[in-house]
């Protein structure tokens, strides 16, 4: 890691360590999702997505409610780089969080034989392709409005109608830790390849045009 990256990094660590809705999500996808876990199944991780969603939201979009992205690019004019920070800033949280989360849940279910690193593997994931675009959006209650109806209302019926579903980021992903329609792996690949995707427009994107 080069030394403007470790800066940058630490920065926006220090921003997240900051904000108060960060440690409220943290410790609500902590808490509740083993309680999930234990009343309906190894499957509350489903729902304990929300918490890692709001987190890679609040890492990228967090910002812009007051203008403060603006600051953020005087100090850090390279945006690749900014956004780089702002990535390795979300895995630090994110990653942990999964960790913990996902083995209270399995202990909770009583779920042995669940896959861990697949349960995290999707986690960390589905929040870095919610802090992608976040950026896109550059609107902490557009993202939230706009994932949480994804994933939690248009997945679930288009699945209702037809296979192709599967093939969403979300549905694919959720065979790294349940069976699908999907393997682990094709799952995986599919999940990745919407990250990369994504990623992709949305550094083009944020490195393109203005700020506000």
């Amino acid at each position: 890691m080069s030394n403007a990256l470790r800066h940058v990094f630490a920065a926006e660590l220090r921003k997240l360590a900051t904000l108060p809705a960060v440690h409220t999500t943290v410790a609500i996808t902590v808490l509740a999702t083993p309680g999930l876990a234990w009343a309906a199944g190894f499957r509350a991780v489903e729902y304990g997505q929300l918490g890692l969603i709001l987190l890679g939201i609040l890492t990228a979009a967090g910002e812009y409610g007051g203008r403060q992205i603006r600051t953020s690019l005087l100090s850090v004019p390279n945006r690749p780089l900014l956004l780089s920070g702002k990535v390795l800033a979300y895995l630090a949280v994110a990653t942990p969080t999964t960790l913990l989360t996902g083995a209270l849940s399995i202990v909770a279910a009583e779920a042995s034989g669940t896959a861990l690193p697949g349960t995290t593997v999707y986690l960390v994931v589905i929040g870095l392709l919610a802090l992608a675009v976040a950026v896109l959006l550059r609107s902490v209650v557009g993202a939230v409005a706009t994932l949480v109806t994804f994933v939690f209302v248009v997945s679930p019926l288009l699945a209702a109608a037809t296979d192709v579903a599967e093939y969403l980021p979300d549905r694919a992903g959720a065979s790294l830790y349940r069976p699908g329609v999907l393997s682990a792996w094709e799952g995986g690949a599919v999940m990745a390849a919407w990250l990369v995707i994504t990623c992709a427009v949305t550094v083009i994107t944020f490195t393109k045009r203005d700020a506000r």
